[in-house]
Parts: structure tokens; C-alpha cells; sequence
């Protein structure tokens, strides 16, 4: 099935006519960490961070877990876009403030301008771990901010993230999106199951297995559970399932015709839908928690693929009511249209967590990710072949995208920072990966 929005629709209508029925809150910025605001600003310049191996003080670490550790925080805050790690071999000596400060003075002279410490503790079946975060700039190598995690043993990896994503928050009072997971779908055309893995593509795991055709994997916005499009019963309709708990698959619509293109709104208490169930595909509001459905679409042409401003009150979505497709956005009771873009093939919007941009594909021979103001001002091409970019997903802090692209053969999802910067490849292994969902941070 092609992945654009509007031959989706008639991809499904098709198989349906032939189926057979079957928190935290962020900690605040330590004095001193002004100092680094004009460097990691704007992202053309990163902020160079030494992150030697962490140091055990207790526990026999059998398992190289200080190594790793380091490894996994460093790559996660190269990935961020805001620093340049500094890497070092072995630890640092427990409670020596004296090789402290040499370590520090040596990756000052390399060029780091801060620097984290790691402590790792091993009691049994948990991993207690401690960051301190330090600003090398200053001739007293100033302590900026410590924070402790804790966690089971077999799930470092978690640990790190959440490191990493606290040396983002002291740096530009966000949280980092390490701690995150990606949802996308894998396998070939009429055997395709819906995994999750890492933000990074690490520690996959299938949370559908059906054995039918399950699409469009959506996060709810607390990061609990996920809408998606399933042929499991034959026919494409909505469901909702919770891969970190042991609850059933919930039944969100089950129409004749087609139920797709889930998006959930900015509360989590209602999904915009498309739905052909009077004839013709157009959008609709679902409340969860009844069912109760509210129509927002009316028109001859096929509407489809909706998504929430993140402010609630607007809806975007993919309209060929004058002729190709293109992308329009309506107030949230349905009312004033505005087309968006034009003279193009324009499928797939996503609106930024920030609210000011919409990233959507594009086809001219090739398909591509552009960006546009909501109110169609300033369109960009974000990237550039080879082969196909499409169905982005923007990451909770609007500064990266996850997408599939065949640009190496086979469809596989990637990820890069917003503004156009080499992109990363995420999923990995011999099947195909398409359309990635970003969660929300984990609680």
C-alpha cells in the first residue's frame, strides 16, 4: 500500500470491499549554567562535555556497566544536536578530589567546556547511579548540578538516558529526549506488526502479534498506550492498545468502511479520525472515554490524516477538494478552512509541540519532508533525496524528526534535527521500518 494520505484511503477502501470478516517536573537551572546559553543557543555551535567512564564506589561492576554508561549518555547527548563529546578512557578514582581535579584540568586543556562524573552503585538487583555536572570553564572547575537515578540492574541503558536528558535540562532548561520510545511499523506488505523500541532503535520489541496487517501507530500524550489502524477483524478499524500493560486491545471504532489516520488530541481524551462510514472519507472527533463522535468534515472531496495543534483549538488535515491533495487547517468545531499549501502533492501534515511549524511530504518524482507556517508562509524542503523521505513524527521537543526513508534500499526509519542535518538511522535489521511515532517523555 502506498504510504501518502489520500491513496491510504483508497488503498483501504479497496481491501475493505474484498476483506473477509474475521512526570516529572523539571528541576531548576543551577547558578552558572548562563554561562553556556549563548553557546548550545540556536544549535550552530556545541558546547564541548567530557564524559569519562563512570566510577563504581560500590558493587563489583562484572558487566562493564560504567563503560556503558558513559557510552550510552555520551552518544545521547551528541545526538541532541547541542554538544560535542569529549570522550575519556577509564574512571575517575572514587573519593580522590585530587585526581577530580587532574582529570578536569586534563579535558580542559582538550577543549571541554563542562564535564559529567558518574557514580554507579550495584546493590543486588538495582543500579543506583549519581551525576555531577561540572563547568570547566571556571578555574575552580564549579560543580553546576548532581542528581541521583535509580533503577533495576538489566535496565541501564534507561538510566543513561535520564542522565543525559538532565544535563540537556541544565543547559536549556528542557529536558532532553533520550528517555523517549519510538513506535513504527515492521514487516512486508500483508504481515506488518507494529513494534517499539529506544528513541536510539535499542531494545525492539513486537507489541503486536496478530499476524494481520496493523498500521499507523500513534502515542497517546501520556505516553501510555497507542492508537493504530488493524485488519485483524478483517476490516481497517481503530484500536487502542497499551504495550507497558496487561490490559485487552480496546475497540475505539469499528465502522463500515474505514476507520483510520488516528491522532489524539492534546489531553488525551479524544482521537480525530477518518471515517467513511456515511459514504465518503472525512474527519470526525471521538471522545474516548464514550465513543461519542462529532463530525467535523463535509465535502465531495476525500479529507483525511488530522492532527491536533498542540493548543487543541486547530485541526490540520489533507484535503483533495480542489483537485491534489494539499494541506488545510480548520478551527476545532470544523469552521474556517484555509487551505495551506499549494501547487504540489502534499500529504502527511505533522504540527510541531511548539506550535509554529508543520512539517508535511511532498511528491515531485520523489517523495520529500517540508516545512510551513500554519498560516502558509515560509515553506522549506528539509530533505533531499536519494530516494523517498515521508511520514514524519516531530520528537516532544520540536527540535527532531523521526521519518521512513528507502534511501538505502529498504524502508527504514531515521531521525535528524529540524534544521536539515544529516539524518541518523534508527531501526536496523533486514525488514522494513515505516511509519515512526515519537512518544512523549516517560514518566
Amino acid at each position: 500500500m502506498r504510504r501518502t494520505s489520500v491513496v491510504v484511503v483508497i488503498a483501504l477502501l479497496a481491501l475493505a470491499a474484498v476483506a473477509v470478516p474475521w512526570s516529572r517536573t523539571p528541576a531548576p537551572r543551577a547558578q552558572g549554567v548562563d554561562v553556556y546559553i549563548n553557546i548550545t543557543g540556536g544549535g550552530a555551535k556545541r558546547l564541548n562535555i567530557a564524559v569519562p567512564e563512570f566510577t563504581v564506589i560500590a558493587g563489583t561492576d562484572t558487566a562493564a556497566l560504567g563503560k556503558l554508561l558513559a557510552s550510552v549518555a555520551g552518544q545521547d547527548l551528541t545526538f541532541s544536536g547541542l554538544f560535542s563529546v569529549v570522550a575519556g578512557t577509564g574512571s575517575i578514582p572514587p573519593n580522590n578530589p585530587e585526581a577530580l581535579r587532574q582529570s578536569w584540568a586534563e579535558f580542559a586543556a582538550a577543549g571541554a567546556h563542562a564535564a559529567v562524573h558518574g557514580l554507579v552503585a550495584l546493590r543486588g538487583d538495582r543500579l543506583e547511579t549519581e551525576m555531577r555536572l561540572y563547568d570547566l570553564t571556571s578555574p575552580e572547575h564549579r560543580l553546576i548540578a548532581a542528581k541521583k537515578f535509580e533503577g533495576p540492574t538489566a535496565q541501564p541503558r534507561r538510566l543513561a538516558h535520564k542522565i543525559a536528558d538532565e544535563v540537556v535540562l541544565q543547559f536549556t532548561g528542557e529536558p532532553g529526549v533520550a528517555d523517549t520510545k519510538l513506535a513504527y511499523v515492521q514487516g512486508p506488505a500483508g504481515a506488518k506488526e507494529i513494534w517499539i523500541s529506544d528513541y536510539d532503535g535499542a531494545n525492539p520489541v513486537a507489541v503486536t502479534k496478530n499476524g494481520s496487517i496493523n498500521l499507523m501507530p500513534v502515542w497517546s500524550p501520556d505516553g501510555r498506550s497507542l492508537a493504530m489502524t488493524s485488519f485483524v477483524q478483517g476490516y481497517p478499524d481503530l484500536y487502542r492498545l497499551f504495550p507497558f500493560e496487561r490490559r485487552p486491545v480496546q475497540t475505539l471504532a469499528a465502522f463500515v468502511g474505514i476507520n483510520s489516520s488516528p491522532a489524539w488530541s492534546p489531553d488525551g481524551r479524544s482521537l480525530a479520525v477518518t471515517l467513511s462510514k456515511d459514504g465518503n472519507p472525512e474527519i470526525y472527533v471521538l471522545t474516548v472515554a464514550t465513543g461519542t463522535l462529532r463530525r467535523l468534515t463535509r465535502h465531495a472531496g476525500i479529507d483525511t490524516e488530522p492532527v491536533w495543534s498542540p493548543t487543541g483549538q486547530q485541526i490540520a488535515f489533507v484535503s483533495d477538494r480542489n483537485g491534489q491533495p494539499h494541506i488545510y487547517v480548520m478551527d476545532l468545531d470544523g469552521s474556517n478552512v484555509r487551505q495551506v499549501t499549494s501547487s504540489g502533492f502534499h500529504t502527511q501534515p505533522r504540527w510541531s509541540p511548539k506550535g509554529e511549524t508543520i512539517v508535511y511530504t511532498q511528491r515531485e518524482g520523489t517523495h520529500d519532508l517540508w516545512a510551513v507556517s500554519p498560516d502558509g508562509s515560509n515553506p522549506r524542503r528539509l530533505t533531499t533525496g536519494p530516494g523517498d523521505n515521508e511520514g514524519a513524527a516531530w520528537a516532544p521537543n520540536g527540535r527532531h524528526l523521526a521519518f521512513q526513508s528507502n534511501r538505502l534500499g529498504r524502508w527504514q526509519v531515521f531521525a535528524m534535527l529540524l534544521d536539515g542535518s544529516p539524518p541518523t538511522q534508527i531501526s536496523q535489521g533486514p525488514a522494513e521500518h515505516t511509519s515512526p511515532s515519537w512518544s512523549p517523555r516517560l514518566p
